[in-house]
């Protein structure tokens, strides 16, 4: 099998698992937990991971919202994405392993920037009502 192949079915896997996991509100407090924990590993980090690290809190905060029941306002297909972002984050089978100086995360972060791009407009709602929040 072709490395290209192997890697698409990997995240043909990662999107099914994505799929599995928003319909349980235990398997997304365990990915939720999992991610925190992931970024615990990396605090102390150099600063090129400081913008990185923000975007993995803001996913989890965007799935947390979502299912306490605060913010409501995501389609099914962007709560897929975001879950399918923190499970590629987790999963230590990346395009690129995270231990590689300087591109080990290029991958995770590609894959944040290109759904946070793909549902703008939700992050941009999840943002207002945030601050919105923030400010009560």
């Amino acid at each position: 099998m072709a490395e290209k192949e192997k890697k698409n079915k990997k995240i043909e896997a990662m999107m099914v698992k994505a799929k599995e996991t928003i319909s349980s509100n235990e398997r997304v407090k365990k990915l939720l937990q999992a991610g925190k924990e992931k970024l615990d590993e990396m605090s102390g980090s150099a600063e090129d991971k400081k913008t990185f690290v923000s975007h993995v809190q803001k996913v989890m905060r965007m799935i947390r919202a979502h299912f306490t029941g605060e913010f409501k306002a995501f389609s099914v297909k962007s709560m897929v994405l975001l879950v399918f972002a923190l499970i590629y984050f987790i999963t230590p089978l990346d395009l690129l392993p995270d231990f590689i100086p300087a591109l080990g995360f290029t991958d995770d972060l590609s894959i944040l920037l290109f759904i946070f791009k793909s549902i703008q407009e939700d992050v941009a709602e999840f943002e207002e009502w945030e601050e919105a929040e923030l400010a009560e």
